[in-house]
C-alpha cells in the first residue's frame, strides 16, 4: 500500500539516434525518452486531517527543501537496485524491462519508474529499498498464503526496512529536515492486511525520528474494503504521530487517478490498448506505442503513467496542504 510526494522531466538519450519502439527485436540497446507525452486531467481529492477514513493531505512537506527520497515498496516503486546505485533504464529487446539485461536488478516498466522522476525534480538523491514482489510482512504473508507454490522467498517492508537502518547512515547524511520517506505497499497482500497494517505502524517510527517528512503513498490503485480498511488505520496512525511528535506527512491515494483514468483515458493522452504487452517477459507481441498505454507489462504502469504518478503525488502535496 504506501508513501509521497510536476515538472516534466527532459529527455533523456542513452543512446542517441536509436528508436524506443516497442516491434524491434534487436539486440542491441535502445535510448528511453522520458519526455512526457500525457496530460494530469484530474486533481487531487484533498481532505481533513480530522478525516475518519483516509484521506488525501499534506501536513507540512516542502519539497524543494528535499535533498535526499529513500523509497519502500514492491515493483510499482522498485528502480531494481536494493539500496544500490540504479542501473540506467537500458531497454535490451525483447526484453521488456529497462535496466540490466542478465540479473533482477531491471524496472518493471520501460523506463523511469515515479519515484526516480520525483528526485530528479527536485535534484534529489534516490535510496530505494523496494523490491518486486515485496509484501508489508513476510510473517504475515506465509500465515495468510500458505497455497503460495512459488517457493520464492518474498521481500517485505520489514526487510527492506532493516537493510535501510544497517547502510543508510553511511550512503547519505540524512538530514532530517531534507529527508523524505515514501512507503508504497498493498498490491501483493491480498488476504493479510489486518497483519500486515502492524508492520507498518512498527516500522514508521523508526523512519519518523530520523526525518521531518514522511510519506504515505497508496499503491492501491482499485478499491477494497479491507485495503480501505488498511489504509484507514495506517491514516490515523500518522494523524496521531503528527499531533505527538510533530512529524509532517502527505498521504496520496493513486485509485482516484486511476479510477479517472478509468472512466476516461481520452483527456490524459491515452489510446488504444490498456495495456501494451501480453507477456511480461518479451515485447514480440506487443504494441507498438508503449506511450500511449496505461499499463506496460501487464498490472504493470508505463514509464508515461509513471510520470503522471509523479505528477499526482506532487499535485497532492502542493495543493492539499492542512494547518493544524
Amino acid at each position: 500500500m504506501l508513501s509521497l510526494f510536476a515538472t516534466p522531466l527532459p529527455i533523456f538519450l542513452l543512446f542517441p539516434g536509436l528508436s524506443s519502439a516497442q516491434t524491434t527485436t534487436s539486440n542491441f540497446p535502445i535510448l528511453v525518452n522520458s519526455t512526457s507525452t500525457l496530460t494530469l486531467a484530474v486533481t487531487p481529492a484533498c481532505g481533513s486531517l480530522e478525516s475518519t477514513n483516509f484521506t488525501e493531505l499534506n501536513t507540512g512537506i516542502n519539497l524543494n527543501a528535499i535533498k535526499t527520497v529513500v523509497t519502500f515498496g514492491d515493483s510499482w516503486t522498485s528502480t531494481g537496485s536494493n539500496g544500490t546505485v540504479p542501473l540506467p533504464p537500458i531497454l535490451h529487446p525483447p526484453l521488456p524491462s529497462a535496466g540490466a539485461r542478465n540479473s533482477e536488478n531491471r524496472r518493471a516498466t520501460n523506463g523511469f519508474m515515479w519515484n526516480e522522476r520525483l528526485a530528479a525534480d527536485f535534484n534529489a538523491k534516490l535510496l530505494d529499498y523496494s523490491w518486486g514482489g515485496a509484501v508489508i510482512d513476510n510473517f504475515a504473508y506465509n500465515t495468510t498464503s500458505p497455497a503460495n507454490k512459488t517457493g520464492v522467498p518474498r521481500s517485505d517492508f520489514v526487510a527492506q526496512a532493516g537493510l535501510f537502518f544497517l547502510q543508510g547512515q553511511f550512503l547519505d547524511a540524512l538530514v532530517p529536515s531534507a529527508t523524505l520517506y515514501a512507503v508504497a505497499f498493498g498490491i501483493n497482500d491480498d488476504g493479510q492486511f489486518n497483519i500486515g497494517t502492524s508492520a507498518i505502524i512498527r516500522r514508521h517510527p523508526n523512519l519518523a525520528s530520523s526525518s521531518d517528512c514522511a510519506g504515505q503513498h497508496t499503491q492501491m490503485y482499485t478499491s477494497h474494503p479491507e485495503t480501505n480498511s488498511l489504509q484507514s488505520r495506517v491514516f490515523s496512525y500518522l494523524r496521531d504521530s503528527h499531533a505527538v511528535n510533530g512529524t509532517n506527512f502527505a498521504f496520496v491515494n493513486l485509485e482516484h487517478l486511476f479510477s479517472t483514468i478509468a472512466a476516461d483515458p481520452t483527456p490524459f493522452g491515452y489510446a488504444g490498448n490498456a495495456t501494451c504487452l501480453v507477456s511480461a517477459n518479451t515485447i514480440v507481441g506487443g504494441c507498438a506505442d508503449p506511450d500511449t498505454s496505461v499499463f506496460y507489462i501487464p498490472g504493470h504502469p508505463s514509464m508515461q503513467t509513471h510520470g503522471l504518478i509523479n505528477q499526482y503525488t506532487q499535485a497532492v502535496i502542493e495543493r492539499c496542504v492542512v494547518r493544524s
